[in-house]
């Protein structure tokens, strides 16, 4: 890994930011009561939280390029 490249073009840090959206929108009690499905919907955060970690794992290893300090 001899090349660089801005944190922004990053899918890690892409991915591990979608994580962390999804599970603070969890912790913080999103209101879906508009939608009747709270069951459901806190599910799927914390599916897309799971997904993402492991993305961003997985995009890490296959990176060819650090990221620009």
């Amino acid at each position: 890994m001899i090349d660089t490249k801005g944190i922004f073009a990053s899918r890690t840090i892409w991915s591990n930011g979608i994580g962390l959206a999804a599970l603070l929108l969890s912790i913080l009690g999103f209101d879906s009561s508009s939608l009747d499905a709270e069951p459901f919907l806190e599910a799927v955060t914390q599916l897309i939280a799971a997904w993402s970690f492991i993305a961003s794992t997985i995009f890490r290893i296959l990176a060819t390029k650090q990221i620009l300090n």
